[in-house]
């Protein structure tokens, strides 16, 4: 199959693709065959009857028609794949010949294409970055975390429950509306209080009451409830509170270190938090350079950002907040029911942030070519593997499925940028960040702001793609 390409305006190209006889008599042979086991051809069985009787029954260009629509989505995307363009919109489709298994079959395509970014200054550009020193409480904090998982549960018998403590209850409840429901009552439950494992109004019941007590009273669930059917709905409860236990936390010594660590000291141990959160800060103030750079290289560029990009993008990234939420056991329609919001509103919501991301991969690209840049064969070699192990198939096989599909080429894409971006990183100049204005002061020039100034920090290296992210709270079987 041979394609050329014939640039067109408003960045759209005609492919001009001819067939060999060879595949589309393949194409008309299998439609034959599928349909020989469609039809009944009296005296024949289900798939026997000869190709000139299938023809005579359904009509020869009936056959031809069907073979036409099964094979020319794969020639085009063939034609694009040889022809290595990007289209982002449908194909106009255009031929004036029927298929003929002598001649062939010639067809025409037209359609937009990724347009191409030009360049400013992109080499070289001042960029903010900051400057982090670890504070000595953020190691205390980490400390106390690790203490808290050496910690034991002593038993308390002189004090009220309060805040922070574990207590075990027997519970069961009711619907003011008469009956019970799924996870109303349990045994031995035990629940620290004041930590949200159950709704606010159960947990801040159990505070004041002593080992051995036993309680009743109304709790009302939120109106965004996770369970559609308890959501406003008042309850009674009946508990018994039989224990209540609190942390008793080791002491904070060498012993301690030799216990939770592979260090002798204290000291040692510390030290060795210290280094662990100081990296974690490095790499987060190293993608938030990156980050900037791209924001300030980005800024320089000129592109035009098709409108179907920005809509497939945006489209692209409310996919992965469903999938995200749904992993979570939350329909996106439950999301968008508690919310008060259509899929289309959200859509609409993130196109600002779906066109800035847009406008960065076509940078990115462009940086790519002006460069040279090519995907690491050893990195493209090993996320092969990967590909490879997970769905248990040979390498080469999964190169050739990856190739056919367009997909090779794509991950190779995401490579190159990623390449891109380290080459504009190392290719910055970083500089101070500049002092923020004392409250009440405004800035004497009014200059806009440097890139990434102000801006959330992101953890870890910059991405390309924007995700967006929902927070996971945890629950256990009887939540309230």
């Amino acid at each position: 199959m041979t394609a050329n390409i014939e640039k067109l305006e408003d960045n759209k190209v005609k492919l001009n693709v001819e067939v060999p006889p060879e595949r589309v008599k393949e194409g008309i042979e299998a439609k034959v065959r599928e349909l020989g086991k469609q039809v009944r051809i009296p005296g024949f069985r289900p798939g026997k009857a000869p190709r000139r009787m299938i023809e005579n029954h359904v009509g020869r260009d009936y056959v031809y028609m069907e073979a036409l629509q099964d094979g020319l989505p794969g020639w085009y995307s063939q034609a694009v794949i040889d022809s290595d363009i990007r289209p982002i919109d449908r194909p106009e489709i255009d031929f004036d010949d029927p298929l003929d298994e002598k001649e062939g079959f010639k067809f025409s395509a037209t359609v937009e294409v990724r347009p191409s970014a030009t360049l400013g200054e992109y080499k070289g550009l001042e960029v903010p970055k900051r400057e982090v020193e670890v504070d000595e409480s953020q190691v205390e904090g980490q400390l106390e975390e690790l203490r808290g998982q050496f910690a034991t549960l002593a038993a308390v018998e002189d004090r009220p429950a309060k805040e922070g403590d574990y207590a075990i209850i027997d519970f069961k409840g009711e619907l003011m509306t008469g009956g019970e429901f799924p996870g109303g009552d349990a045994e031995d439950f035990m629940m620290e209080i004041g930590k949200g494992e159950m709704i606010e109004d159960f947990e801040n019941n159990l505070a004041g009451m002593n080992a051995d007590e036993r309680k009743q009273f109304g709790v009302t669930f939120p109106i965004d409830y996770q369970e559609e059917s308890l959501r406003g709905q008042s309850a009674l409860f009946r508990v018994h509170l039989k224990e209540i236990k609190e942390r008793d936390l080791p002491e904070l010594d060498d012993e301690f270190a030799k216990e939770a660590s592979e260090f002798e000291t204290l000291d040692e141990l510390k030290g060795a938090m210290r280094e662990q959160i100081q990296e974690g800060m490095n790499q987060q103030v190293e993608g938030e350079f990156r980050n900037s750079v791209l924001d300030a290289v980005a800024k320089n560029a000129t592109v035009e950002v098709p409108h179907v990009m920005v809509h497939d993008k945006a489209d692209e990234m409310v996919r992965s907040f469903e999938r995200n939420i749904a992993s979570q056991g939350i329909t996106a329609e439950q999301y968008y029911q508690i919310t008060g919001a259509t899929r289309e509103d959200f859509v609409g919501q993130i196109h600002p942030e779906a066109e800035d991301t847009v406008k960065k991969e076509l940078v990115l690209d462009a940086v790519v070519e002006a460069e040279g840049i090519e995907a690491d064969e050893d990195e493209l070699n090993s996320e092969l593997g990967h590909v490879a192990e997970d769905s248990e198939r040979p390498v080469e096989e999964v190169i050739e499925t990856m190739r056919e599909s367009g997909t090779y080429a794509l991950l190779q894409e995401e490579m190159a940028r990623s390449k891109a971006l380290d080459f504009l990183a190392e290719n910055a100049k970083a500089v101070p960040m500049p002092e923020e204005p004392e409250e009440g002061e405004e800035d004497d020039d009014g200059d806009d702001e440097a890139p990434g100034a102000g801006e959330e920090p992101e953890t870890g290296e910059a991405v390309v793609e924007a995700k967006i992210e929902t927070g996971n709270e945890e629950t256990n079987e009887g939540e309230k």
